[in-house]
């Protein structure tokens, strides 16, 4: 054999074994930090095993999230994983931007541990394209030093509509008999209609009303809607135990005049829990499912889903990432420490949660989340925002305004 057939040779396998050995690199996007964590653990153990599979995480800010990842698609660049903001995902499914991961997803062990109404929103067709990653719940918290001030069991927040008013009320007292208002029992989540959807939807629900059927089109406009809008403007023109300027209220506003003691139930969320334990770590609260009237308690199901992109050519690494960063490993490791809620309720039973029973009350919260389903998500907050608030301050009444956001949602969806 030549020299020149043997370096020939030689060149051919090492270029060969190049290709074997060549790193497959993931590239995945999501605006939460906690990721980090997920990457450089998953990152370490593919090193541990010998697989040449690496993730490399770019963070978007919120406000980047959909116009990035449009851009990327149309040029052909989008990464391989993408942790979005769930409700933009019924959009990019219908775009073909995400791959049909069904029948792995069904294989996983944790599988039928995932929240239903938040596992409907990264389908299609009963196909799945995204799993719940990062989870946020609205909820109701109350203050039980005051409830116990005022006769109430502390232990025993309402459960329906009729007893959040009635311990409203006893929770709405004017201290100093001058007259004004000192400690409020109620607050309306305003500021928007993101608030609205976040927790006067969960009204709707527990009165069984729904935004969107099962095919999409607009459900709003029905008795329980318009029963749970008047309702919520009742607690402030009628029963009197919430403000009326709490219908603009931010979620600042509210969470404040909880802390200082001014307000005995609180509409907030998990993303509550560290700060209060932080800034009123005196108080004792507990966290409840929000009241209900006709319909099952529910809760609004915010954060995002973590889905592989059509674009990427190595979906098979990526289903192993996703596997892992729904691991006991990942989510505790990287969620927990910072009171994060982990996407898995048989993990709630963690070494951070454990000693904080307000974390595991968010484990059956979990199981009653749901999320409305559209396209056009962002696009309905208009007619949303503004017909809502009317009914709030008493500008409108509430069959009005449902029938007429119903037809300016309907005439959105017709675009």
């Amino acid at each position: 054999m030549s020299r020149r057939l043997l370096v020939l040779i030689l060149v051919v396998t090492l270029a060969f074994s190049g290709i074997l050995m060549a790193k497959t690199t993931l590239v995945m996007w999501d605006q939460l930090a906690a990721t980090e964590d997920i990457v450089k653990m998953f990152n370490e153990k593919m090193k541990a095993e010998g697989k040449d599979i690496e993730v490399k995480l770019e963070l978007i800010p919120y406000d980047q999230m959909v116009p990035k990842f449009m851009a990327a698609l149309s040029a052909g660049i989008a990464p391989d994983l993408y942790g979005m903001d769930l409700v933009q995902f019924p959009f990019f499914i219908s775009i073909g931007a995400f791959t049909d991961i069904t029948e792995w997803a069904k294989e996983l062990p944790f599988f039928d541990e995932l929240t239903k109404g938040m596992l409907e929103i990264g389908m299609k067709d009963d196909r799945i394209y995204g799993l719940p990653y990062q989870i946020d719940l609205s909820t109701m918290l109350w203050n039980k030093d005051l409830f116990e001030e005022a006769g109430l069991d502390p232990e025993q927040p309402p459960q329906t509509w009729y007893e959040l008013v009635e311990m409203g009320q006893k929770l709405t007292v004017d201290k100093d008999g001058d007259g004004i208002i000192d400690q409020w029992g109620f607050n309306l989540a305003g500021g928007g209609a993101g608030a609205y959807m976040f927790w006067f939807m969960p009204f709707v629900w527990g009165n069984g009303g729904r935004m969107f059927d099962d095919e999409g089109n607009v459900a709003l406009d029905s008795y329980e809607t318009v029963q749970a809008l008047q309702f919520w403007a009742d607690l402030v023109h009628k029963h009197k135990i919430a403000p009326v300027s709490s219908v603009q209220y931010g979620s600042g506003d509210r969470y404040n005049a909880f802390v200082s003691g001014k307000l005995a139930m609180f509409l907030g969320g998990n993303f509550n829990i560290t700060s209060l334990l932080q800034d009123a770590p005196d108080m004792e609260f507990g966290v409840a499912m929000i009241p209900k009237n006709r319909g099952e308690f529910a809760s609004f199901g915010g954060g995002s889903l973590l889905g592989i992109t059509s674009q990427s050519k190595n979906v098979e690494a990526a289903k192993e990432f996703m596997e892992f960063a729904f691991s006991e490993e990942a989510q505790v490791g990287a969620f927990a420490p910072s009171l994060q809620l982990v996407a898995r309720p048989s993990l709630y039973d963690n070494e951070y949660y454990k000693d904080i029973p307000q974390m595991m009350r968010f484990a059956d919260i979990l199981g009653i989340a749901q999320t409305p389903y559209t396209v056009k998500y962002n696009e309905i907050y208009d007619p949303v925002g503004y017909y809502f608030e009317s009914v709030f301050l008493g500008q409108m009444d509430a069959e009005t305004a449902v029938r007429e956001c119903t037809k300016e949602i309907e005439k959105i969806l017709a675009e």
